[in-house]
């Protein structure tokens, strides 16, 4: 039903029972008037007393409820009426306090995270095959909306404008050295020079390595040696030549990686370090980079190479992205299903996942207090005054008028006792 017409019929309701109690009482004093022997009827004084109390409950209900909305009388108000429209900064700052205090304090958040496990939620939720594939289907449109986004031309040049003025304020020298000094701390980079030395072994001692010296050994020989090498067993030679070359090296490298003290590993060392602090100390050095990455920067042809990728790659997710049944939203698909899976069958990420929302919550919920809260002041506070009073009315007014109806009632049950002690204390006297 009509909010507005709910409250008309309560009004009406309110409305007949104070009439109803007003008209008993014109009645029965009309009746006492012209009937003087029933003056001093008790039903009758009774009746009378619970129907004049019951009349001014219900007028003074009456007055405190309309004062709220409206002023009494509307041309020339008393004071203390009107009383939400005339609050209205007062009510707009109150509530929104409220909502500060009651809904975005810490504990309140911690609850809200506590009771509802938004990661068992989740979990739930993505592991229904038609929950990840809607949001992989939303994933997928709001890449496509970027990509439109991207191609318009001037952001497309705003962008690039940003990159480039970006890419040369970054100081190279100190990026690098810093880039290295965090690879190198504490010798990690050995692990790395390890690997490397293991590959190369391998590969050098690998048949078709040997064969390769062997071959460059025999075309040099050939051409540099050439009477010599029509005497000579060539081929033989440079294969020999080539185990001989394999086995030094290989044994080299097998020392290198045995010894962490080997002195190829401590003038690599040696020569890092003096590279980084080239870098941190020498202008030359620093100016070479920072030449380096301006040539880069202004290279038409690596522009172009990169253009070109970029629309090959933009073509790709395009053409995937307008398929329903694409690559990227299927692989979306069963990315969020494994996502919702995990979570649900191990716990511990469950409460890591919990544990980490509230605290983002905890961070978030002061900022978001303060926007929300703002908000609900500036909109209320921007409403018209009367019309917030009407619509505060319309919520609540139905039962504002229950309280007319209790008041009549109320009013009237009390001029009933008040009658009966009377009458009681005059019979005893």
């Amino acid at each position: 039903m009509d909010k507005a017409l709910q409250l008309s019929r309560a009004k009406r309701q309110a409305g007949l029972w104070l009439l109803g109690a007003a008209g008993l009482f014109i009645c029965i004093s009309v009746w006492q008037t012209l009937q003087p022997s029933m003056s001093n009827h008790t039903a009758l004084g009774l009746i009378k007393m619970m129907a004049e109390a019951a009349l001014v409950g219900g007028l003074a209900d009456w007055f405190a409820v309309s004062a709220l909305f409206r002023p009494i009388p509307a041309f020339k108000p008393i004071p203390h009426t009107n009383i939400v429209a005339r609050n209205q900064r007062t009510i707009a700052a109150n509530l929104a306090e409220f909502v500060k205090e009651k809904f975005f304090h810490e504990q309140a958040i911690e609850s809200l995270v506590a009771r509802s496990s938004p990661a068992k939620a989740m979990g739930l939720w993505l592991s229904q095959s038609n929950n990840a594939a809607r949001l992989a289907h939303y994933v997928a449109d709001s890449l496509t909306g970027l990509l439109n986004v991207i191609d318009d031309t001037p952001i497309q040049q705003a962008l690039r404008r940003s990159v480039d003025r970006g890419l040369r304020k970054i100081p190279m020298a100190a990026l690098l050295a810093g880039s290295l000094r965090v690879m190198t701390r504490d010798n990690r980079h050995q692990q790395l020079v390890d690997k490397l030395i293991d590959k190369l072994a391998g590969a050098l001692q690998s048949e078709e390595t040997q064969a390769l010296i062997a071959d460059k050994l025999n075309i040099w020989l050939k051409t540099e040696y050439r009477r010599l090498e029509k005497i000579l067993p060539s081929g033989w030679l440079s294969e020999q030549g080539a185990a001989i070359a394999v086995s030094a090296v290989s044994h080299t490298l097998q020392d290198i990686n045995n010894d962490p003290a080997h002195p190829v590993r401590q003038a690599l060392n040696e020569q890092i370090s003096r590279f980084i602090d080239g870098l941190e100390t020498d202008p030359v050095a620093q100016q070479k980079l920072e030449d380096f990455r301006n040539r880069l920067l202004e290279s038409e042809a690596l522009h172009n190479y990169l253009q070109r990728i970029w629309q090959d790659i933009h073509q790709w997710l395009s053409d995937d992205l307008a398929n329903a049944d694409g690559q990227v939203v299927n692989r979306l698909s069963r990315l969020f299903s494994d996502t919702g899976a995990r979570l649900l069958a191990d716990k511990d990420l469950q409460a890591a996942v919990n544990h980490h929302i509230g605290v983002a919550a905890r961070y978030i919920a002061p900022e978001l207090a303060g926007f929300l809260t703002d908000h609900i002041r500036r909109t209320i506070e921007s409403w018209d005054a009367t019309d917030m009073a009407r619509q505060i009315e319309l919520n609540i007014g139905k039962d504002l008028q229950k309280v007319r109806i209790n008041g009549t009632l109320v009013g009237g049950l009390i001029g009933g006792v008040l009658f009966t002690i009377e009458y009681a204390i005059s019979q005893l006297v």
